[in-house]
């Protein structure tokens, strides 16, 4: 009797291992098909395989790729639990401190990315990859990149850098970025190095990080952006005019041309910007502005009507079309487009004197009283020495 009790609690415990053995394999084949579905961004699929394979065997790698999932899905915050799982199965598993560590540096919590990182920087002998970091290749032009935190050494500096930077502490955060830079030195540390420089008024060190940013990577728009914005006479070289990639780096510089009166370089930057990109109602605008600088009204009414196209609440198009025909002495339809816009905004003391202006030349001298008289209210100091000379 004693016999057959011992052989059919042999077998028992030889079923639950088997079935025991089965769900692993079967949990393990879910978190599989799970990794493929999320490296080819099948994203709602890839969730619900990691699901079916936490229900059966919760591991820190399944946990891991939830989280992943989530933050490609947009669902940052959800992703942050699943890190803490990963966490709670594997205290060690350094790739989920790293994930959670960038989810906290975005959303405003830059003390808990510092302790994060921290963490992992002072950690050594990091030399496997558990997890499942993967690089992405925005354009979808190459193959994506697995990486471990052991190769990402040089970053985990530099977002601690960051993380530092914005709560205040511009000096540990320029410690972390020169220790970025002495593992990797990189365009993208040094426009970071080269904006802390600019904050501590070290214009001289932020000068020198941007120019060597872009010795480095020649075609690097962010590096360009800032120089021109700290160095008033930059000007790009002809063969980065065609960038796309390059309309707000043109913009500005195109802005900075045009305040400084010098038409025909303006020009050529805003004729680039707007030639390689998607250009907005302002440089369609800006342009329109230049060429009526440059008595090329007909050119400039096509930007300022493309303008409109555009943004069609942008109201102050109607009064630079009437300028534009005032230049050339069509005052009649200039004082159409002025009243088009005063009907819209009757604060502007400038346009009331131009629509004056405008009914002088008509011999109107009836409105053209009445335009400057509101004007004169408005504040226009000339209106109210042409009301003395026409309007007495």
């Amino acid at each position: 009797m004693m016999r057959n009790y011992i052989v059919w609690l042999g077998l028992f415990w030889m079923v639950l291992s088997v079935e025991a053995q089965s769900k692993y394999q079967r949990a393990e084949e879910l978190y599989e098909k799970a990794q493929q579905e999320y490296r080819t961004r099948n994203y709602h699929e890839a969730l619900d395989l990691v699901n079916q394979s936490m229900q059966l065997a919760p591991t820190a790698d399944a946990a891991y790729l939830s989280g992943l999932v989530h933050e490609a899905m947009g669902r940052d915050l959800r992703a942050v639990s699943s890190y803490e799982a990963t966490l709670k199965l594997d205290p060690r598993y350094d790739e989920a401190i790293f994930q959670k560590a960038i989810i906290y540096l975005n959303y405003g919590d830059p003390a808990q990315a510092h302790a994060d990182l921290s963490v992992l920087i002072n950690t050594e002998g990091i030399t496997q990859t558990r997890g499942v970091y993967f690089q992405l290749d925005p354009s979808g032009q190459e193959q994506n990149q697995i990486l471990s935190v052991n190769n990402l050494r040089s970053k985990l500096f530099h977002y601690r850098g960051q993380a530092s930077e914005k709560m205040g502490e511009y000096d540990e955060a320029l410690a972390d970025y020169n220790e970025a830079l002495m593992v990797d030195t990189l365009a993208t540390y040094l426009i970071s190095r080269a904006l802390l420089h600019e904050k501590m008024d070290n214009q001289a060190g932020a000068l020198a990080d941007l120019k060597l940013a872009i010795t480095l990577d020649r075609g690097n728009q962010l590096a360009w952006y800032n120089l021109a914005l700290l160095d008033p006479s930059v000007v790009l070289p002809d063969d980065l005019l065609e960038d796309e990639s390059f309309g707000p780096t043109l913009s500005l510089l195109a802005s900075r041309a045009m305040s400084e009166g010098n038409y025909i370089l303006a020009k050529k930057y805003f004729d680039k910007s707007i030639q390689n990109d998607d250009a907005d109602a302002l440089s369609y605008i800006n342009r329109g502005r230049i060429l009526l600088k440059m008595n090329q009204f007909v050119l400039a009414r096509a930007d300022f009507n493309h303008a409109k196209a555009l943004e069609p609440e942008r109201i102050e198009i109607y009064y630079l079309i009437g300028n534009s025909f005032f230049y050339e002495k069509q005052f009649e339809r200039a004082a159409a487009y002025y009243n088009q816009y005063l009907t819209a905004d009757p604060t502007n003391g400038m346009v009331w004197y131009n629509g004056a202006m405008s009914y002088l030349e008509l011999d109107n001298k009836e409105e053209a009283c009445h335009y400057l008289q509101r004007a004169n209210t408005l504040g226009m100091l000339q209106a109210e020495k042409v009301l003395k000379k026409y309007c007495r």
